[in-house]
């Protein structure tokens, strides 16, 4: 490949627990990726991140792009976590608040007060009233944190989620925007007109004029002042970008991108809309909006990191696969970390190990916490309007075969995993290049690896079991 004929696509990537960098060619190859950690503060409801720490990784990792890449950049996408929300001072850029991550709950009790219909609020917003979307973290920082109480007193407060403080920072414009996608995710947006909805900014007691301006997902948002003026076109959340990653969803197929949470994308749902599940935003440019169906388990990585503080395993990836093919009968992990997404939306107690008739090994304890995330994936698959035959894997937990072989057991799909599982920063290269006059040499990926249903019956009644013990944890709490 000459780096000359092709123009370079670079990619700012935030997710849960690291920033990262990604270079693309025109052809959509990876060239380059680096990653800088970011630390987490948390006490099992309230997670918090350094604004000010994840701005520096980004100018940091800037200076790690290899300069024969450099001259060839031409265009610039950022992918973000969704729901994160962080409060700064409009004139300064000081950051008023830490950033409060997608898997804060500090405003659950709030949120359980107010008397609103969920019917009403799934209609404007396309979701569930829940303490993990923004509008209740704002809420709470305006009635608990002073500095931002007076900032907006002043007139001075941005109040936004993560992206919009990045793009705040990094542009030389200075823009307060938000894309669409993230946009959504604060419980505030009007997804079918596609503006802030004063319902629901009454309803969370917030002024319109401490929210971003409202921007699509593929726009011209300016330019990065800290690497050679570069214009960034395209901005979006981390799982809409996952989607564009992939061949394009048909009817009977469904994209799982298993991460700290794991996300289950489907067309199937446009049609008859699972009330249980997400209505997201695909992606938006100036006069166009694609919409898709969305299911969201919190407990994916997150639970294997739940897991490391109570039973502590140095090796633990490289001792998985084999825990995973050996093991048979694991006990049943009852995986409430971070709380149930959907189809349940509920607390729901604290995540246990149950019916334990002797003391299980940790092997058997951390095969019973892949098996729940593979339960939980799949019990959002069944809500779809339509079974879904064909299932495609990414993420860093689709690279454990064991996983993805007792999904495809149990959804009886034939499942795909690519050769590529960094796949919110290609997703969101492919929306970046968009507005490239010439990106028609962009190339699909290849599968690396085939899943092929097997009878499971002993795993098919776990998974009976487990939903039932949800249910009754639901019912009791």
């Amino acid at each position: 490949m000459t780096l000359h004929s092709k123009q370079l696509t670079l990619v700012l990537d935030q997710g849960s627990h690291a920033s990262r960098i990604a270079v693309f060619a025109g052809d959509g190859s990876l060239l380059q990726i680096a990653s800088q950690n970011i630390a987490t503060q948390n006490n099992g409801v309230q997670y918090e991140q350094d604004a000010n720490e994840i701005l520096a990784s980004f100018k940091t990792l800037f200076r790690q792009i290899r300069p024969e890449y450099t001259p060839f950049i031409s265009t610039c996408g950022l992918c973000t976590q969704r729901s994160s929300i962080v409060a700064w001072d409009k004139t300064s850029g000081r950051p008023l608040s830490p950033v409060l991550s997608w898997r804060d709950l500090r405003s659950q009790s709030f949120i359980e007060s107010l008397n609103y219909n969920d019917e009403s609020i799934r209609k404007i917003t396309g979701l569930p009233l829940s303490a993990h979307y923004s509008a209740g973290k704002m809420h709470w920082l305006l009635t608990h944190n002073a500095a931002v109480a007076q900032a907006m007193q002043n007139e001075q407060l941005c109040l936004a989620p993560l992206a919009s403080f990045l793009l705040f920072h990094l542009l030389q414009e200075q823009a307060f925007v938000i894309d669409h996608s993230n946009a959504q995710r604060t419980l505030l947006f009007d997804i079918e007109k596609l503006k802030w909805s004063d319902e629901l900014l009454s309803l969370f007691k917030i002024k319109h004029n401490c929210l971003a301006h409202l921007k699509p997902v593929i726009h011209h948002y300016g330019h990065l002042k800290a690497f050679n003026n570069i214009p960034v076109t395209c901005v979006c959340g981390d799982q809409n970008a996952a989607l564009h990653a992939y061949p394009p969803l048909v009817e009977n197929n469904a994209l799982i991108n298993i991460g700290t949470g794991a996300f289950i994308l489907s067309t199937s749902g446009e049609k008859q809309r699972p009330k249980q599940l997400l209505r997201s935003i695909a992606c938006s440019q100036q006069n166009t909006i694609d919409y898709i169906t969305e299911g969201t388990v919190n407990g994916a990585g997150a639970a294997l990191s739940w897991a490391q503080k109570q039973l502590p395993e140095e090796m633990l990836f490289s001792l998985l696969p084999q825990w995973l093919n050996e093991i048979k009968s694991p006990p049943l992990f009852i995986n409430t970390v971070a709380g149930l997404g959907s189809p349940w939306w509920h607390t729901a107690g604290e995540p246990a190990f149950i019916n334990s008739k002797h003391m299980h090994t940790h092997a058997e304890q951390y095969v019973a916490i892949i098996e729940s995330i593979v339960f939980l994936i799949f019990h959002n698959l069944q809500q779809l309007a339509q079974h879904a035959d064909t299932l495609l894997l990414s993420g860093g937990l689709s690279q454990l075969d064991g996983l993805c072989q007792k999904l495809a057991d149990l959804s009886t799909a034939k499942t795909l995993r690519y050769t590529e599982c960094e796949s919110s920063a290609r997703g969101c290269a492919w929306l970046t290049r968009q507005l490239l006059k010439n990106n028609r040499d962009w190339r699909p990926l290849a599968v690396e690896k085939t899943f092929l249903p097997v009878k499971n019956t002993s795993l098919f009644d776990r998974y009976q079991q487990f939903v039932g013990e949800l249910e009754k944890c639901c019912n009791s709490n």
